[in-house]
């Protein structure tokens, strides 16, 4: 499924969510989706694309040899999709207008526009041991990336996914090497974090234990990045000791882009609402979601894209309900199994939305 946001001052913006099909071998689905992700764009080329998949070890090197002649930028995740195939996937494509594309390689493309640069990237290998490690090699090999491109983590980093093997028992030294590294940068609860997603997902080769997907931006005033919080649903998230936004926005000339972080059963106070539960911790979730989104001029119908993610897959009937009274019908989005940060939240979803609440005052997003 697709969405497209588009205006009279930029270039068309376009989000793509696809399941795959059960099918005998794995190449078979992949194919079946590639092709079905071409039709949906109709010529457009992708900028990136992430594959949810059920076995990465394996899948990932046929992911390779499939993707070798596709010029996109892509990343490869274990997530085994909830409707019982091998692979899901999402997207994100920008009509070709004024867009000109630099600086590709394996991890990543500068997509460059008449006003700004959009960076997406992630780093190929790591070599320290334990999450710890890897977390503070990811956050390193970013600012070397950045600073490349005269940015910052600060000024520049806008979105981040981080998915880690075996989150229950690895996530506690993400948290502290992500929290050293912020408050060793200038990056504190004083100044800002960043706007990300930590979830359970596995990456090849099998003992890294860290996996990090990035988006800069470059070109903007510092006025054009608004952090969003929901006070009365959901407190900051240093109060209970890790350091991202909940959500960020990007202000153009003509629309507003919101990245909007994991998000669960979470209340005022850093409590699980609603525990073993998972018909009302989604409709919690959306309730977060949606406290955020209309504290900044926007709501759930301005969703361009959504991932959600469960801790048990044979939960999935039971939130797709909810989600399908909730979301809008045509919005792309799929369901994929990853546990969430702390075992008590059984269901988190992710977004991005996309709407025409601009400022004048800046330049449009071309």
């Amino acid at each position: 499924m697709k969405s497209v946001f588009t205006s009279n001052q930029g270039v068309t913006e376009f989000f793509v969510a696809l399941e795959g099909t059960r099918r005998n071998y794995f190449r078979a689905e992949m194919d079946a989706l590639l092709r079905e992700l071409d039709d949906e764009l109709d010529g457009v080329k992708p900028i990136w694309i992430k594959f949810h998949v059920s076995d990465v070890v394996n899948q990932k090197k046929e992911i390779d040899d499939m993707m070798s002649d596709r010029w996109c930028l892509y990343s490869v995740i274990g997530q085994a999709p909830t409707n019982g195939s091998r692979v899901s996937l999402e997207a994100y494509a920008l009509s070709d207008g004024d867009v000109a594309y630099e600086g590709a390689d394996e991890a990543t493309v500068t997509v460059s526009l008449k006003n700004y640069r959009l960076m997406y990237f992630h780093t190929p290998k790591l070599y320290s041991p334990g999450s710890y490690g890897q977390m503070t090699d990811e956050l390193e090999a970013a600012v070397g990336k950045l600073a490349i491109a005269d940015g910052t983590l600060e000024e520049n980093l806008q979105r981040t996914w981080i998915y880690c093997r075996d989150i229950d028992n690895n996530y506690a030294g993400l948290v502290v090497a992500r929290r050293k590294f912020f408050a060793d940068n200038g990056l504190t609860a004083d100044t800002h974090f960043i706007a990300s997603t930590g979830i359970e997902g596995k990456s090849d080769p099998f003992d890294r234990l860290v996996r990090m997907d990035s988006v800069a931006l470059f070109g903007h005033r510092r006025e054009q990045v608004t952090y969003m919080s929901a006070l009365d649903h959901l407190n900051p998230t240093h109060e209970y000791g890790v350091t991202f936004e909940r959500a960020t926005r990007l202000t153009f000339g003509d629309r507003s882009r919101y990245y909007i972080s994991g998000t669960a059963s979470i209340d005022k106070n850093g409590q699980i609402v609603h525990p073993g539960n998972v018909g009302r911790q989604a409709e919690r979730m959306l309730e977060n979601i949606n406290a955020l989104l209309t504290n900044y001029d926007a709501s759930l119908a301005d969703l361009k894209l959504a991932v959600v993610y469960l801790r048990d897959p044979a939960d999935d009937a039971i939130v797709e309900h909810i989600l399908s009274k909730r979301l809008p019908f045509d919005l792309p989005r799929i369901m994929v199994h990853g546990a969430v940060c702390r075992p008590g939240w059984l269901v988190e979803m992710e977004g991005v939305a996309v709407n025409g609440n601009g400022d004048a005052s800046f330049a449009p997003f071309v």
